[in-house]
């Protein structure tokens, strides 16, 4: 039988030898009023502070989503155009939301095929903006091209994540286990910065529906649980971080151990500059 907000919360507290909860969102116990400052599923605001961490920790099979998504272009329609200002390329689009310095691709405008490309850009107002060190040439055929902001530099693309990400895993990867399965990419400021347009996101999500957890799942989480209150519900005597010690070396590694053979991964041989061939002295033997 699946494990209750209340059951989860009263195996914490047997870990400190406290007395069992009768409702973790109502009791007044020390023990209550101190999970719930970590851990707090049924609040009018949840708390997930301590779920959040242990699933954030591994790529829990539970806890795993796969979603394909593309990034989103402002079209150069309708009152939209492509003209010259000074010497520049000037594109106008009402409230393009530019700001000078932030870079944008351009792409698939005709007549001015110039504008295609990455540019820093210069806000001339609200609903104009040039592209830096440009040079107009040409006739704009209306109605044609798009653009979209991107990373300052470094990368091509940022992929805003799904609500329910808490760490994307892995894009465009083909279910493979090593290293060089999938896309290079960088998870900074909320957003997935990589070179890819589309993507095959593959991410932690935050599970908060308790009988959705597989129960040794239940029995870690607890004692990470148990090592968050431990202070304030045993002082100052060290149980917090000898429960925490006991989390992180005896109790959680054989749980993502048995999570992590839940299936077999598709081998991909890797590339001839990946870190394990570089071990092998830079010859692949796939």
């Amino acid at each position: 039988m699946a494990a209750t907000a209340t059951e989860i919360a009263n195996l914490a507290i047997a870990h400190l030898g406290g007395r069992a909860l009768t409702a973790l969102s109502t009791d007044t116990t020390q023990q209550a009023a101190s999970l719930r400052k970590w851990w707090n599923p049924e609040a009018g605001t949840p708390v997930y502070t301590a779920l959040d961490e242990i699933l954030r920790s591994h790529p829990w099979n539970f806890a795993t989503k796969r979603k394909r998504q593309t990034i989103t272009y402002a079209s150069l329609s309708g009152g939209s155009a492509v003209t010259i200002s000074g010497a520049l390329i000037k594109i106008t689009h009402t409230s393009h939301g530019l700001v000078t310095g932030d870079r944008a691709y351009v792409k698939d405008v005709e007549g001015v095929t110039a504008a295609n490309g990455q540019w820093y850009v210069t806000r001339v107002d609200a609903d104009n903006f040039t592209l830096d060190d440009s040079v107009f040439a040409g006739t704009y055929t209306a109605s044609t091209g798009k653009f979209v902001l991107i990373p300052q530099f470094a990368w091509d693309f940022a992929h805003t994540p799904p609500t329910d990400c808490l760490r994307p895993l892995s894009i465009n990867a083909d279910g493979g286990q090593n290293e060089d399965d999938g896309s290079d990419f960088l998870y900074e400021g909320g957003l997935i910065l990589c070179d890819d347009e589309t993507i095959n996101l593959k991410y932690i999500v935050r599970v908060t529906d308790v009988t959705d957890y597989p129960s040794d799942f239940i029995t870690a989480f607890s004692f990470l649980l148990a090592s968050y209150i431990a202070q304030d519900t045993a002082g100052a005597s060290g149980k917090a971080a000898e429960l925490r010690q006991f989390y992180e070396k005896a109790i959680v590694p054989p749980v993502k151990a048995r999570d992590a053979n839940e299936g077999k991964g598709r081998r991909i041989p890797p590339f001839d500059d990946s870190q394990l061939v570089s071990a092998r002295g830079g010859y692949s033997f796939f």
